[in-house]
């Protein structure tokens, strides 16, 4: 789910390489969240970034990779948050569970450009590429659905509904994305910790 990227500023081709793809992908997120993605051509992309158009082809063939790699930055950090949290004994199912819905508000309220909404624009549905964006949101559903099993077990719950638990919980956080286009400043201070207790008060 969440993670964005701060817009860049234009930059020569005198940066190591190492760090071009990232740039290339932080001047995406900006011109795909602020121009759509039909709008905005690797031309663009290159431009922003201060690059010819050849070299942001050495790193991605097709602009539908760069639209994956901007998408896959609002997973990675939570799938990994989470295999960190799971490895860490000294935590209860509840620590894990209610420390990943706060760690993944935060960043839906936080990130400079609200990335996840990429996934529900109509030429990115259009174009066949909200199926792989389908496929991480699954990935991170069962995350959920693990950690919200864990904390019923460890509260002395069935796991009789574990499914429609986890998509309430799941469906508080998601939340976020669309809440933020009605409201691009949302506190995160507040409602970080709100959707946590709620979601632990589900599992209780």
């Amino acid at each position: 789910m969440s993670e964005t990227v701060d817009a860049p500023a234009a930059r020569s081709e005198s940066h190591p390489r190492s760090s071009a793809r990232q740039r290339i992908v932080e001047a995406a997120t900006e011109l795909f969240s602020t121009r759509g993605y039909a709008a905005t051509t690797t031309r663009d992309i290159a431009d922003r970034v201060g690059i010819k158009q050849p070299s942001l082809y050495s790193h991605f063939a097709v602009k539908a990779d760069i639209l994956i790699e901007v998408e896959l930055q609002t997973f990675r950090p939570t799938v990994e948050r989470f295999q960190a949290m799971h490895a860490d004994e000294t935590l209860t199912a509840g620590d894990r569970l209610g420390r990943l819905v706060e760690f993944d508000v935060r960043m839906l309220c936080e990130g400079s450009w609200n990335v996840a909404l990429l996934g529900y624009l109509p030429e990115v549905r259009r174009e066949g590429l909200a199926a792989g964006m389908a496929a991480h949101s699954h990935e991170l559903f069962l995350v959920y659905r693990t950690l919200v099993g864990e904390a019923l077990t460890e509260n002395g719950r069935t796991e009789t509904d574990l499914e429609t638990l986890t998509e309430v919980v799941f469906s508080l956080v998601e939340g976020i994305i669309l809440r933020r286009v009605h409201d691009p400043d949302l506190d995160a201070d507040r409602l970080a910790p709100a959707v946590r207790d709620a979601a632990l008060a589900i599992v209780r």
